[in-house]
């Protein structure tokens, strides 16, 4: 009885340790280091400095018998202050119907935004740290919170998505839903893609938040063109403090032979935020970046900005110009 036994336990064992080995698991890693130089009128953010992102992701994938797809996945951040932080942690289960993603992932707005600085490997800005400028015209308001996210599957090009955040019984004046839609067409020795997002976030009068964000993305061969706009508001009524709109366009091109260039522009000012004589709060900045493939999963990069702030009415802040310079070493494995 004992034999059996014994036996039993060990064909189960062995069933579900293949049963494990069918799913296909995948670790991948992302580390990048920057040296940055800036030339500000603030002498707090004048000077140089070193910097470091990294992220190690593990993901998860299986088929069932019913032909649903189930992916988990991990996403561990650090940074330059020695912190680890687990970024996202979601399941999705995906078939036919589209998907569903439960868990801490990013909203659908994210998932459909598009903006000027798509097409720039490193986001550089430099608005004052206590403004309320946007510094993109890409989309505005996203988060990892846990959250239920569905995706329709393609259809003709078309492809659309919502998600829910419920922050709970305790803090339900923060719920969030996002939408996006995507539609991408080809074109003679290229492709379009429209892309649209908006998200609305509850709070109090004050703290009541929308954005919006659409833009088209143009890709030509070796060349790509996006123009974007983005919407958004802080708080609501007699409440609102921040009125936002931000206009970009950029360029990049593969020159080929590893080497890829790309430049862009963006303005933004806030409607809220002026002086008694009218001047709003605005921000506008040019970019242009260099970035070459050293070998696979190697690139450098040199980003330069130059930026322009004017506070307006923000009397928490202060005007200030210049321009801002990156180096930077990304490995990918």
């Amino acid at each position: 009885m004992r034999k059996l036994l014994l036996t039993s336990t060990a064909l189960v064992t062995a069933a579900s340790i293949s049963s494990y080995a069918m799913a296909d698991v995948s670790v991948t890693g992302a580390f990048e280091w920057t040296y940055i130089s800036t030339s500000s009128g603030v002498a707090t953010t004048d000077g140089d400095s070193f910097d470091t992102d990294n992220e190690l992701t593990i993901s998860f994938s299986n088929k069932t018998d019913s032909g649903l797809t189930l992916s988990g996945r991990y996403d561990i951040d650090a940074d330059d202050a020695g912190a680890t932080s687990l970024d996202e942690s979601s399941l999705t289960i995906s078939g036919g119907f589209g998907s569903v993603t439960l868990g801490q992932d990013d909203s659908a707005n994210d998932s459909f935004g598009i903006g000027e600085h798509d097409l720039i490997d490193e986001d550089l800005s430099s608005a004052p740290a206590n403004s309320s400028i946007v510094t993109n015209a890409g989309e505005a308001g996203n988060t990892d919170n846990n959250k239920v996210t569905y995706k329709t599957p393609a259809i003709g090009g078309f492809t659309a998505g919502y998600s829910m955040y419920d922050s709970g019984t305790a803090a339900q004046s923060t719920d969030q839903t996002a939408i996006g839609a995507s539609y991408t067409m080809p074109l003679e020795g290229g492709s379009m893609m429209i892309r649209y997002n908006k998200q609305s976030t509850d709070g109090t009068a004050a703290l009541e938040n929308e954005a919006s964000n659409y833009g088209a993305k143009l890709v030509m061969g070796a060349a790509s063109v996006i123009v974007a706009h983005g919407e958004s508001t802080i708080g609501a009524g007699a409440s609102q403090t921040d009125d936002r709109e931000a206009n970009g366009i950029s360029v990049s091109y593969d020159l080929g032979g590893g080497v890829k260039i790309g430049v862009s522009t963006m303005e933004a000012t806030d409607s809220k935020d002026k002086t008694a004589a009218g001047v709003e709060e605005k921000y506008t900045a040019n970019v242009a970046e260099v970035v070459y493939n050293i070998a696979s999963g190697l690139d450098a990069k040199f980003t330069y900005l130059d930026f322009d702030y004017k506070a307006g009415g923000e009397a928490a802040s202060a005007d200030d110009s210049g321009s801002k310079s990156a180096i930077t070493i990304s490995a990918s494995f």
